[in-house]
């Protein structure tokens, strides 16, 4: 187990204030808007110009701006999700270039789908265990204070990235369409959060991090799924693209990802099977999880477990050749890999809680959250599928209605006298 790979000390004799963090918004905006002119004089200085302003600002965010805690921990869960989806991403991006679909458009949909999917694995994870989040001060959510100004950090960003997106692309915009309503609404509800994130920066002593401080770990997959998969689909309904040719895209390289975000979970020792004995069963260190919910000492490692992180892995590793070989030899319709891919994770998901051994509350019986929504996930990508293969297969046309052969007139017989 390995869960942290290195930590960046925040310099608190250089901390900023938020209104620095403003200016230093602005200013990254001005820069990468130049970068588009720059790069049809000069290709790498264009490159440059989109690249070093947005390392120059994290950089600045990490090692300036005050935060409620004093260290920036580089975990090795986050890292793997980032590999997985560097890798993944690549891969999409080849498989995407045969059917014309441009490169931006594979990496916007996998950074929404991403940024997305760990909001919603980790807004699932709280409602399941939000009794571990113990902590002096306040909860986050226990009053409503909001300060406005907050409004005009958060609220443009949907229709800045929008309309961004929209004159690089040379696409149109339609004043009156439902693609601005949406962003509409998005960008009300981002107003909303900056306006809350403000308030509780300006007042981050009464109020309870501990959320924060573990923001690297701490997810529950089917929800970074659901809410992933969806914001997935708005996005791409947006930009006029086919869901089921898109999610057929997907599919394995979402496999690849999971199979990284599991080795993650393996250095953080969370998500570990049953006590057993014997291969492959391994013992976790000290104050690990599984040390800890076995209530082990101080310096006493835990008893050997399942290692079902692995066995993930291997799973997630082998559905992502399976579904690959699928989408280049035997794919019949736009969308089935996808439902595929659903049916074949939620079997084995299904099978591997069984084996689990970390704590996880139970729904239906002795079934946990996970095994339910696997049951449902199931079902409905199976009868999906039954109905896509139903239909005729990709780039066959529908045959012709058949019609009867016209009938053929009898021969005259010849008069007789």
């Amino acid at each position: 187990m390995f869960p942290t790979l290195f930590q960046l000390p925040l310099w608190p004799t250089l901390q900023a204030s938020w209104k620095v963090f403003l200016i230093l918004i602005v200013a990254l905006f001005i820069v990468m808007s130049l970068a588009a002119k720059v790069g049809e004089k000069n290709k790498l200085m264009g490159q440059l110009l989109l690249i070093l302003p947005v390392a120059a600002f994290v950089t600045a965010f990490i090692a300036f701006v005050e935060t409620p805690f004093g260290r920036m921990p580089i975990n090795s869960y986050g890292f793997a999700i980032m590999v997985g989806f560097l890798l993944c991403s690549w891969v999409a991006v080849r498989r995407a270039k045969p059917l014309g679909i441009k490169s931006d458009f594979i990496l916007d949909l996998g950074i929404i789908c991403m940024i997305a999917g760990i909001i919603g694995a980790k807004i699932n994870y709280l409602l399941q265990y939000s009794h571990e989040l113990k902590g002096s001060g306040k909860s986050l959510w226990g009053d409503m204070g909001l300060n406005p100004l907050g409004a005009l950090l958060l609220g443009p960003i949907p229709f800045a990235f929008w309309f961004w997106r929209m004159k690089k692309s040379g696409e149109k915009v339609h004043l009156y369409s439902w693609q601005n309503g949406v962003l509409l609404v998005l960008t009300l509800f981002f107003a909303l959060v900056g306006t809350r994130v403000l308030y509780l920066y300006q007042n981050s002593s009464e109020f309870n991090w501990e959320l924060f401080k573990k923001w690297q770990s701490g997810f529950v997959l089917y929800g970074g799924l659901i809410v992933g998969v969806a914001a997935g689909v708005l996005y791409t309904k947006m930009r006029g693209q086919s869901v089921a040719v898109l999610a057929d895209l997907a599919a394995p390289s979402v496999m690849l990802a999971l199979a990284f975000g599991r080795i993650g979970c393996f250095l953080n020792g969370c998500c570990h099977g049953k006590v057993g004995h014997g291969f492959p069963c391994i013992s976790f260190p000290a104050d690990s999880p599984a040390a800890r919910e076995q209530h082990k000492g101080w310096q006493e490692p835990s008893d050997p477990v399942h290692p079902t992180q692995l066995h993930e892995t291997a799973a997630t590793l082998a559905f992502f050749f399976i579904l690959s070989w699928l989408y280049t030899k035997k794919r019949k319709a736009n969308g089935e890999i996808f439902l595929i891919m659903c049916m074949l994770y939620s079997t084995w998901r299904f099978l591997i809680e069984f084996a689990r051994g970390d704590e996880r509350p139970q729904w239906l019986g002795e079934l946990s959250y996970s095994q339910v929504v696997s049951l449902a996930v199931f079902v409905v990508a199976g009868v999906w599928l039954c109905l896509l293969r139903s239909r005729p297969p990709v780039g066959e046309p529908n045959p012709p209605p058949t019609t009867p052969p016209p009938a053929v007139e009898a021969a005259a017989s010849p008069k007789t006298a």
